[in-house]
């Protein structure tokens, strides 16, 4: 009896690890759902935001450029989905109407502190602490009507969010637009196949570390397949490596060295819009 006893120590010892594993990621999966996490996270991202403020203003230049001028023809309001402490304020043209939504509450207080900065410029109609998944008026927090939209934007969002998520987001999307009015969208998405970066980021998105630590995100995400296939009138997005050179970064050294180390794996990214 003592001979088999030891002769299944071994087996049982085996599993140590992976129950070990499987605990933490419980735990930690727990953690990230409280609201301390909720609150630092906001924390982060802002700060994220504001360290690499630089290394993506050359493509959100062009996209509000292109929206500044589509308001001209098109007047209505504005929505703009995981807005966050509002780090685009300062980019929308002078009098925006602005709907704001994240399903993060306390990115609150950060948002309104920056727009007391933007004065004039932006006009917050309303927040609501809400996922963008259901914007109707029947269920949806939001209660936002079809047609109703000039214009939608997107930056740095969809990559925390689901596959199903994403559809029935940008399905959400279509519907609110006004016909002619567009979607403007700034993403994160997967590497070229059977390269370095593009095996990492599906390694680190399926051992659910990057969702895990990182609020959901997934860096392995195909969004530009998913705005074509949700039957826009049209589509008109580039894609590209974004590289920034150290002055490019913004803030304390931590902040800094996060920000670079998180942007060698959410490469490449998109940038455009799709018209209703």
């Amino acid at each position: 009896m003592a001979l088999e006893c030891l002769s299944a120590f071994p087996s049982f010892s085996f599993f140590i690890p992976s129950l070990a594993v499987i605990f933490l990621l419980i735990v930690i999966r727990i953690a990230v759902s409280t609201d301390f996490y909720k609150k630092f996270f906001a924390k982060l991202e802002s700060n994220f935001s504001q360290a690499t403020k630089g290394i993506f203003a050359p493509l959100k230049h062009k996209i509000f450029v292109d929206l500044s001028n589509r308001l001209k023809e098109l007047e209505g309001d504005v929505l703009e989905i995981g807005i966050g402490a509002g780090e685009n304020f300062h980019l929308y043209p002078e009098g925006t109407s602005l709907i704001a939504v994240d399903s993060n509450p306390h990115v609150e207080k950060l948002l309104t502190e920056n727009l007391k900065k933007a004065g004039e410029r932006v006009h917050l109609k309303k927040f609501v602490v809400a996922s963008a998944e259901d914007m109707s008026c029947s269920s949806g927090k939001l209660g936002v009507e079809d047609n109703s939209i000039a214009a939608v934007v997107c930056t740095l969002v969809l990559c925390s969010l689901t596959d199903d998520q994403t559809t029935k987001t940008i399905r959400e999307v279509k519907r609110v637009l006004m016909p002619g009015g567009r979607f403007y969208f700034l993403e994160h998405v997967a590497g070229e196949p059977w390269t370095l970066r593009y095996f990492t980021q599906h390694l680190l998105t399926r051992l659910l570390i990057f969702p895990t630590f990182l609020n959901g995100c997934c860096c392995n995400k195909e969004t530009l397949t998913r705005i074509r296939e949700a039957g826009f009138k049209t589509v008109q997005a580039e894609k590209q490596c974004i590289k920034g050179s150290s002055e490019a970064f913004l803030g304390s050294w931590d902040t800094v060295l996060l920000a670079r180390s998180l942007l060698a794996l959410i490469n490449p990214v998109i940038a455009g819009f799709a018209e209703k």
